[in-house]
C-alpha cells in the first residue's frame, strides 16, 4: 500500500479529483495519541470525524469479510477461478448495494458491528457518555469496480431522528488508493448555508398536494450533492482528505459532513459497511429501526403540504 505523502490520480463518479495541496490531501489518524472521550469528542466538533487506525480487531474485520463473500459466492457472483478473499467478481456481475447480506444470517458482520461489549459498540458508548443504540439496518457495500457513491450528507437520507447520530465507515479489507475508499471533504460539517439549505431536506418526504410529485415513488429523490467533486468542493471549500485503509480502520463521521465514494479501478469488490449510532435517550428515525426497517420505500414516505 502507498505510504508516500504524494497521492496518485484519485477519481470519483468518473473525475478526476483536481491536484495540488490545497484540493486534496489526506486523512490524519486520530487515535495515535490514544486521547481520551473528552479530546474525541473535541477533535469531532472541530475536525467532523474520527479516523482510528488499528482499533477494530483484524480476525473479526476478516471473519466479516469471509462470510460477506461466502455469500456471494453461494450466490455465484464471484469468479470461481480467483481465491474467495480476493472478492474478484464474475464477468458482467455488477454489484454495489448489499443490504441483505448484512441482515440474513451474517454472525461475524453482526458481532463485528453491534456486539454489546464488542470495541465499536463499546467505543460510542465511551464517546456519547451514556447508553446508545445503533440503527438495525446495516448500509453494506460490495462495489464492483467502476464508479463510486456521488457526494452527499447522511442528515437528508436519516434526519427524523436526533442531529447527534453518527456514521461509522468500517472497510471489510485492504482498500487501497486503487480499490477506492471514502473520501471527505475538510470542514464542511461547518458549513451553515449548506446545514440551512440542503441539510433541511428529508429524500421521503413529497408534496401532498401534488398528484405528480415524483418525490412520492419509493424511487424519489436520490439526495446527491454532486456527482462532480470537484464543483462540490469548489462550491464549499476545502479539501478531500483520503486514505488507503486497512482491516481494524474505521471512520466516525457526523450527519453534515460531505463524503463520496472513489471510483473502484480494479479487478476486485470494495466490500465496506456503514452502520449507525446514537444516544438510546435520543429520538431514533423510525426508517432504520425494527426487524424489518421500512427504509426508502413506500412505508418510509412522508407526505407535506407544499
Amino acid at each position: 500500500m502507498t505510504t508516500l505523502c504524494a497521492l496518485p490520480s484519485l477519481y470519483s463518479c468518473g473525475h478526476e479529483i483536481d491536484g495540488g495541496d490545497d484540493k486534496v490531501g489526506l486523512l490524519h489518524s486520530t487515535y495515535d495519541a490514544r486521547p481520551d472521550s473528552e479530546s474525541l469528542r473535541n477533535r469531532m466538533t472541530e475536525d467532523g470525524y474520527l479516523f482510528l487506525r488499528d482499533y477494530l480487531k483484524k480476525d473479526e474485520v476478516l471473519a466479516a469479510r469471509h462470510r460477506v463473500l461466502e455469500q456471494l459466492a453461494a450466490e455465484g457472483q464471484l469468479d470461481p477461478s480467483a481465491p474467495l478473499m480476493e472478492g474478484v467478481p464474475k464477468p458482467g456481475k455488477n454489484l454495489f448495494f448489499q443490504p441483505e447480506l448484512a441482515q440474513k444470517n451474517n454472525p461475524p458482520l453482526q458481532h463485528l458491528l453491534y456486539h454489546p461489549q464488542g470495541r465499536l459498540m463499546s467505543f460510542f458508548a465511551s464517546f456519547l457518555g451514556g447508553e446508545i443504540r445503533h440503527f438495525d439496518f446495516t448500509w453494506l457495500r460490495c462495489i464492483s469496480p467502476g464508479m463510486g457513491t456521488p457526494s452527499h450528507c447522511d442528515i437528508v437520507y436519516m434526519g427524523r431522528g436526533t442531529r447527534k447520530l453518527y456514521t461509522a465507515w468500517v472497510p471489510l479489507g485492504d482498500v487501497d488508493f486503487q480499490l477506492g475508499g471514502l473520501m471527505i471533504l475538510e470542514g464542511s460539517h461547518k458549513n451553515e448555508r449548506l446545514q440551512k439549505t440542503y441539510g433541511q431536506r428529508d429524500v421521503d418526504t413529497y408534496c401532498s398536494n401534488r398528484l405528480d410529485d415524483p418525490a412520492k415513488t419509493a424511487n424519489g429523490l436520490n439526495g446527491w450533492l454532486s456527482k462532480n467533486p470537484n464543483t462540490i468542493r469548489q462550491s464549499l471549500g476545502g479539501r478531500w482528505l483520503t486514505s488507503e485503509y486497512r482491516p481494524g480502520d474505521m471512520i466516525v463521521f457526523c450527519m453534515d459532513m460531505v463524503h463520496c465514494g472513489m471510483d473502484n479501478r480494479s479487478n476486485r469488490l470494495r466490500i465496506s459497511s456503514d452502520s449507525r449510532y446514537q444516544l438510546a435517550s435520543e429520538p431514533v428515525d423510525e426508517r432504520w429501526v425494527g426487524d424489518t426497517p421500512p427504509g426508502h420505500s413506500s412505508a418510509g414516505k412522508r407526505g407535506r403540504i407544499c
